[in-house]
This record gives C-alpha cells, structure tokens and sequence, in this order.
C-alpha cells in the first residue's frame, strides 16, 4: 500500500471513540465486563491508552456509554419494528418477538442489561452505581414505555400488568439462556397474549 492509500485509509477509519465503543461492545457482550481488562480493549481497537482517559477517563465510563448505547440501539430498533403498528397489543409484543428473534444469534446470552447490572450485584464506587444505573434506566424505558400503550389499551392505569409482562419476558430469557432454545421465549409470549386478552381483574362499568 502506498503512502496516499495508507493516509486515506487512516482517514477513513471511524474516530478513536467509535473504535472504542464498538470493541468494547463486541468484548462485553461476548465475554463479560470485567473479565475484560483495559489493555485488551485497547488492542482489539487499536487506540492509545491516553485516548480512552481523554475521551472517557476510566474504563467504568466506557462500561457506562456501552450500555447508554446499547439502550440507544435497543430503542431505535424498537422504534424501528413498531413504525407501522397502531396497535397497542402488536407494540408490547413486539418486545418479544424482538428477542426470539435476536437470542439465536446472540448465542442466548440473555439481556445484555441484566447481565451488566449482575456484574456489579453491590456496587461500591460511583462509577459502579453509574453503571448498574444506566441498566436500570433501560428497563425504566421498557416499563414506561409498555405501561403508556396498556394506559391507552385499557383506559385505567396499568403499572402493574406492564411489570408482568416484564416478568414474562425476564423469565423467558432467563429459560433460553439456561436452555439455549427459543421455546422459553415462545412460551413467555404466549403468557402475555393471555394476559392482554384478559379482562381486568378489578374493574367496574
């Protein structure tokens, strides 16, 4: 390669940040967090040390912009699958479907969320706080988000069904994973379309 291919390359190249990202996300969601040292991050991206402290400062900052981005994903991939849908009940089973979709290819590793926060099951900095937070607001997203369509599904406030569902959808992953099959998620989906269907269990004309 000559010296004008190799600038433009270099030119070509995502930023340092990008980089960082982007192999810190293969490494975490494949191995875990912190099996995962700096150095091999690094490596995998090939930025210096002093890149990764300018533009993060630690590596429990680069834990927690992985998950705000990979929440940032997780959204728009939503977004993305329910654009067309009206329907309350299509939207919250989206969710699901959503994941039987993805688990197979993800090797059933389960919620990338969940598998963070389980990292840091006392978290004992700041920074680990920050972490186990950004994963809790994934799922506040998640809550709020199903209990808005079941608000307008049902017309009586339904915080209490959406963490169901949740639950559904919690233990389906949970079974995949231990299982490696998608038949746990099936089932969870199952469970919900039930539960939507249902009438409320208290309520009054």
């Amino acid at each position: 390669m000559c010296i004008r291919d190799r600038k433009k390359s270099r030119r070509n190249r995502p930023s340092p940040r990008s980089r960082l990202l982007d192999s810190a996300t293969r490494l975490f969601t494949t191995e875990g967090i912190r099996v995962i040292g700096i150095d091999r991050i690094l490596r995998e991206a090939d930025v210096a040390k002093a890149s990764l402290y300018s533009l993060f400062g630690s590596k429990d900052a680069l834990v927690i912009a992985y998950a705000e981005a990979l929440d940032e994903q997780y959204r728009a991939d939503w977004q993305e699958r329910t654009k067309d849908s009206t329907d309350a009940e299509a939207k919250i089973l989206a969710f699901f479907d959503k994941a039987i979709e993805e688990q197979p290819g993800m090797e059933f590793r389960g919620s990338h969320f969940l598998n963070a926060a389980g990292e840091y099951p006392r978290p004992e900095t700041d920074a680990e706080r920050g972490i186990v937070a950004a994963c809790v607001e994934h799922r506040t997203w998640m809550h709020s988000t199903i209990t808005a369509l079941l608000n307008a599904k049902n017309g009586y406030p339904s915080e209490q069904q959406a963490s169901e569902l949740l639950i559904f959808l919690d233990g389906g992953m949970a079974g995949a994973r231990l299982t490696r099959e998608i038949a746990p998620l099936v089932a969870a989906k199952q469970l919900a379309i039930q539960l939507l269907s249902a009438p409320p269990a208290d309520y009054s004309i």
